[in-house]
């Protein structure tokens, strides 16, 4: 309900008017507030009286989002309304937090009829500069868990003691990279230094082209609602400026001796659950998401072929859940080598004694890659395995992203057609495959050029062109 605050001041009585329209990206609750003033004539009682029928309709008309604003309405208080109201997916508001944590501290204070392109560009400069990168700083545990052993302490009792999340303690023990302030808390609740239990690093560089795109295109999208409402005469993101260019880089990817290397110890992994899952992940090139999305009932055991219709991934305050693929190309069926599925196969076994082992406490369904309880792995544990067996081999970094990579690369390098590539991908267009993927591209023209050779030039001409190039 609307709030109505008398005022009285040496020009007369006014009544301030306090609506409330949702909340903001921290949680906050967003006000809206105008003042009314009384017509001359009314009695004191009138004026009260019509100034709680005034504060009703502003408080529908701001429910309505019809809120007469103007350009002096500061950045943060649109953004604040703009974040309250737009349709955005979880993980996508997730980043549009951490975005407009930046943004308003740069230009949050200013009015919006007051910002300008050098405000942005001044802003985009900054986030290039040391000590801006927020992730850059975090700690990996080095003795935790002979700590936590050694004190007979479980991971809920370390939460406990702590403060800091079971799920978090959970990524610690395994080995994941965790806060410097949670890292910190767990130091402290152990009574032990955080340097004895954890490795420190601290990457304080710039943010990346890519990431500094982002804010500008939060930006845009913003500035663009004001010019849309009315409320700025043009968008100083787009109207003004270019976007913030990003230089791009070729995508890290394995050589088709490296996969082959990969393929040959993975085969000889003993854990069927990392076997099989970095395996299907190289052979399939589908997404990390995809990958936790998989369910017994997407296999085609007899045409060999695999569904992809849903994804995984973790939100903050919901934890694993399923969603959508990224778009509608990223549905699609994916035909196998046999090799899969006799994994597939191996890794069922594994499977239904894991669900016979927790009888009652099996939360599952039908999902391919589980945790102990049946419930579909969070997406980052490819990430350890991918991680732990990395480190076991002595091999160069890579992620699971990078296996799509290399899915792609070979078959484009191999003369696979594009459009090919592209359906077994789920890439929406064929055209982010020939950006990215030029290196591929270029050792399929050269391959594409021997092969007219070999079909058009006569066998005597390159006798000829032979014996030239060797004297």
């Amino acid at each position: 309900m609307a709030n109505v605050q008398k005022i009285e001041g040496v020009k007369g009585i006014s009544y301030k008017l306090t609506a409330y329209c949702g909340y903001d990206s921290k949680g906050k609750q967003i006000r809206k507030s105008k003042t009314w003033k009384p017509s001359k004539g009314m009695t004191v009682r009138q004026a009260e009286k019509q100034a709680f029928v005034e504060a009703e309709l502003f408080e529908e008309a701001v429910n309505k989002g019809i809120t007469a604003f103007d350009g002096r309405i500061r950045f943060t208080e649109y953004a604040d309304i703009w974040f309250a109201n737009a349709q955005i997916a979880p993980k996508t508001r997730e980043r549009y937090v951490v975005l407009l944590r930046r943004i308003n501290a740069a230009i949050g204070h200013l009015r919006l009829e007051n910002i300008q392109a050098h405000h942005l560009e001044a802003f985009y400069n900054n986030l290039k500069e040391d000590n801006i990168k927020e992730t850059g700083r975090y700690a990996i545990p080095c003795g935790l868990c002979a700590l936590m052993s050694d004190k007979e302490l479980t991971r809920a009792a370390v939460a406990r003691l702590s403060g800091v999340s079971s799920r978090t303690v959970s990524i610690a023990r395994k080995g994941g990279r965790i806060s410097l302030d949670s890292a910190e808390k767990i130091a402290v609740a152990l009574e032990v230094p955080v340097k004895q239990i954890f490795t420190i690093y601290q990457n304080t560089s710039g943010l990346s082209d890519q990431t500094i795109l982002h804010h500008h295109r939060l930006l845009a999208a913003i500035l663009g609602k004001a010019k849309l409402e009315r409320i700025i005469p043009f968008n100083p993101a787009s109207e003004h400026m270019n976007a913030p260019k990003v230089r791009r880089k070729e995508s890290r990817y394995l050589s088709d001796t490296q996969a082959q290397h990969i393929v040959e110890l993975l085969l000889q992994e003993t854990d069927i659950r990392k076997k099989a899952a970095i395996l299907l992940c190289l052979y399939s090139g589908i997404r990390r998401g995809e990958f936790g999305g998989l369910q017994w009932k997407d296999i085609d055991w007899q045409n060999s072929l695999i569904h992809i219709l849903r994804a995984i991934q973790w939100q903050q305050g919901k934890g694993v859940v399923e969603v959508d693929t990224k778009n509608e190309s990223s549905k699609r069926v994916i035909r196998l080598p046999q090799l899969i599925f006799d994994l597939l196969a191996e890794y069922r076994t594994y499977w239904l004694e894991q669900r016979l082992k927790c009888g009652s406490t099996w939360e599952g369904d039908d999902w391919i890659f589980i945790q102990e309880n049946g419930r579909p792995l969070a997406p980052n544990t490819l990430n350890f395995w991918l991680n732990k067996f990395i480190e076991k081999h002595g091999l160069p970094h890579f992620s699971p992203h990078s296996l799509r990579h290399t899915f792609c690369s070979l078959q484009i390098a191999s003369g696979v057609n594009i459009r090919t590539v592209q359906a077994r991908s789920g890439h929406s267009r064929a055209s982010t495959l020939t950006d990215i993927y030029s290196h591929a591209l270029k050792t399929a023209d050269e391959r594409a050029s021997d092969t007219l050779d070999d079909i058009l030039t006569p066998k005597d001409r390159k006798i000829a062109v032979i014996s030239r190039q060797q004297a």
